[in-house]
């Protein structure tokens, strides 16, 4: 169906997804709470050969970036997550400090007039170096869509804030998700151990489930755009490179995504142009990952990969 993956890319901001496939047909469909969102075909799915439970790519965004600022940079660095970091202090947020986050510089009065359209319900933490910009950040971030808000103080500071913000009509069910005094409750001290008990509690709201499955938005969009071939990871098993899930979207010209780089994913991308020259819109594959297989890797697992025409 037209738009089946922008419709999944609206479904996965508002938050957590079930995804159903069936590997007869290569139809899917996503629900939440038992309730159909959006399918790529009209024939509804009786019995799924796969049901898997859907989240975003975790995406921090830190108002801030002092010293508990990097510290909480450097631990999502390690946990390979998406980072955006917006200050006002130039000097400070550099990209000798902060390598790997796309850095936004600006006075906060005009970073926080700005919708991002690439934060995916993201994982905010809010610690500037002023009372005001807490609580303009705080007010931001709840007014958008997002997985967890964090925000770092003194209980009188925080008191004070939040009696400011209810007095500008944010309410208690829109503070439910709101975590102050930030991160879990460690005796923490330094802004190192502080960045521990952050992303501790930050890894706690993400993974709900060990067989949570994450998802990259660029490859929806991607997909929701262009026409080609997407190919995902059905199963999995031993060492194989990629968890299930894992997807690369491939056209003629262009690859976003990755199955787990190597001779998978080499053979995936092969396969799929392949595919798209032959017009062929649907095929399974299973790999077993030794060295004396056609694929020559010697990890020892194996994988199937499901491929599928996108119009």
């Amino acid at each position: 169906m037209d738009n089946y993956y922008d419709r999944f890319l609206e479904a996965l901001q508002e938050g957590d997804l079930e995804r159903r496939t069936d590997f007869c047909t290569g139809h899917e469909a996503i629900y939440r709470n038992g309730k159909l969102l959006c399918a790529d075909a009209d024939d509804p799915i009786e019995t799924p050969s796969l049901v898997e439970e859907i989240k975003a790519e975790p995406h921090l965004v830190m108002f801030g970036c002092g010293h508990v600022g990097k510290a909480l940079y450097d631990l999502a660095v390690l946990q390979n997550w998406k980072i955006t970091i917006l200050d006002c202090r130039e000097e400070l947020l550099t990209e000798a400090s902060f390598p790997k986050a796309t850095r936004i510089v600006g006075p906060y009065e005009e970073l926080l007039a700005h919708d991002y359209s690439d934060f995916l319900a993201p994982y905010y933490c809010i610690f500037t170096h002023g009372h005001t910009y807490d609580e303009d950040s705080l007010l931001y971030a709840l007014r958008h869509k997002h997985s967890y808000i964090g925000m770092i103080g003194s209980k009188a500071k925080v008191a004070h804030c939040m009696q400011s913000i209810r007095d500008k009509g944010i309410t208690d069910d829109m503070l439910c998700k709101l975590h102050t005094p930030i991160g879990l409750s460690i005796n923490a001290v330094t802004p190192q151990e502080i960045a521990v008990a952050i992303m501790a509690q930050m890894i706690s709201v993400f993974r709900t489930s060990k067989k949570v499955i994450t998802l990259d938005a660029k490859v929806l969009k991607m997909a929701s755009q262009e026409s080609g071939i997407m190919a995902r990871i059905i199963s999995q098993e031993g060492s194989a490179p990629r968890s299930v899930g894992s997807m690369i979207f491939v056209t003629e010209h262009d690859i976003l995504g990755t199955v787990g780089g190597g001779a998978v994913e080499e053979h995936t991308i092969n396969t799929a142009r392949e595919m798209l020259k032959t017009g062929k819109d649907f095929l399974i594959e299973h790999h077993i990952l030794t060295s004396k297989q056609p694929l020559e890797m010697t990890c020892g697992g194996e994988v199937s990969v499901m491929y599928k025409k996108v119009n």
